[in-house]
């Protein structure tokens, strides 16, 4: 089973946490003759509630509320009568919410603000930042984890060694996050004292929103375009060619055209040694700093940022890739995700499961 969107996943959690609401989702991109990230149907304790047509979006701002609205509105023309739209996306501003509420676009954020609406059911959440818990995975336990979805055998390795070089973090650190996805229930301990990985999707969702909201904002140095009109193709061999000779490994879209043969790719991540000044590439490539730019560079952490398997290129791990996909959801990286969680991830998957 393909995991869900970590906002998705962040989403639905909020939801089920209201009194007597379940939920089930059914991840499909094709429903009611539209493309969409799924089908969602909610459930009180004496009715089935609406069914939603799930739409991702990247965080929605005052300048691009009115879009959004716009194409929620023209997809819910499209719809069957029993179906409505639902919007799935990151925080949302106060302003931003004012705006959706307005204009009756239904929505979930990952800080749980909620906003239903149809025959059955109404419900409008507006929380509070200030109400809003820490969660208990920190940065070290998403670094932790890595390596453990890289390779479920490592948990039954004799000492944390192995754990401790990919993860680039102390013993003292991984026995303690162990111990943290262990309380999860992301991990079962063993009779022997070690673990095994208790659901390897649902640890991945965690992993992947984790990732998104904790660990890549930790990593990034910044988002940057070039000086100059230079075709992008041009750019992405000149960085591979770099990348090649040097510590550096290529992930993001580009790392997933690399690896999977299938996307046309229009931006890029760079992932960088630690102790590399990243000036030398933006140098080299000819970079400003751009917040809307498409060539990011983050910083690596431990030692495994770089796919294991036989590759004369320097692609990062899948894990890297698919997060980094997951972050811009539209349909041609939804595709190329799932693609390449086919052809790389479920094995890992599989793999979990016979430990």
């Amino acid at each position: 089973m393909q995991p869900k969107h970590p906002w998705l996943q962040k989403c639905i959690q909020k939801l089920e946490e209201l009194p007597q609401i379940e939920t089930t989702i059914i991840i499909e991109p094709f429903l009611e003759n539209t493309l969409a990230d799924g089908l969602l149907t909610i459930y009180t304790p004496h009715n089935k509630i609406h069914q939603y047509i799930v739409e991702i979006k990247v965080p929605i701002t005052l300048d691009t509320v009115d879009a959004n609205i716009n194409y929620i509105h023209h997809l819910q023309e499209k719809l069957s009568h029993d179906k409505r739209t639902l919007l799935i996306t990151n925080a949302l501003s106060d302003a931003v919410m004012d705006s959706l509420l307005e204009n009756n676009i239904e929505f979930i954020d990952t800080t749980g603000n909620i906003y239903l609406n149809n025959s059955s059911l109404y419900i409008l959440v507006r929380s509070s930042s200030t109400q809003r818990k820490k969660s208990k995975i920190t940065t070290s336990t998403l670094k932790v984890a890595y390596p453990i979805l890289q390779d479920p055998y490592i948990l039954q390795y004799p000492t944390l060694e192995m754990i401790v070089n990919v993860a680039g973090v102390d013993s003292k650190t991984v026995k303690r996050s162990l111990e943290t996805l262990y309380q999860l229930n992301y991990l079962q301990r063993q009779r022997n004292g070690t673990y095994r990985i208790e659901n390897y999707t649902k640890l991945l969702e965690r992993w992947e929103m984790g990732y998104i909201e904790n660990l890549r904002p930790e990593l990034l140095i910044g988002t940057f375009s070039t000086r100059e009109n230079i075709d992008f193709n041009d750019i992405s061999k000149q960085i591979l060619e770099i990348a090649r000779n040097q510590k550096i490994i290529i992930g993001g879209e580009l790392g997933a055209a690399i690896i999977t043969g299938y996307l046309k790719p229009i931006s890029m991540t760079i992932h960088i040694p630690e102790e590399y000044n990243y000036r030398t590439i933006t140098t080299m490539l000819r970079l400003k700093p751009d917040p809307k730019g498409n060539i990011i560079i983050l910083k690596q952490f431990g030692n495994k940022n770089q796919a294991k398997y036989d590759s004369f290129e320097p692609v990062a791990d899948p894990l890297l890739i698919h997060a980094e996909l997951c972050l811009y959801p539209d349909e041609r990286l939804k595709e190329t995700a799932k693609r390449l969680y086919e052809k790389y991830i479920i094995t890992r998957q599989e793999i979990a499961e016979m430990v």
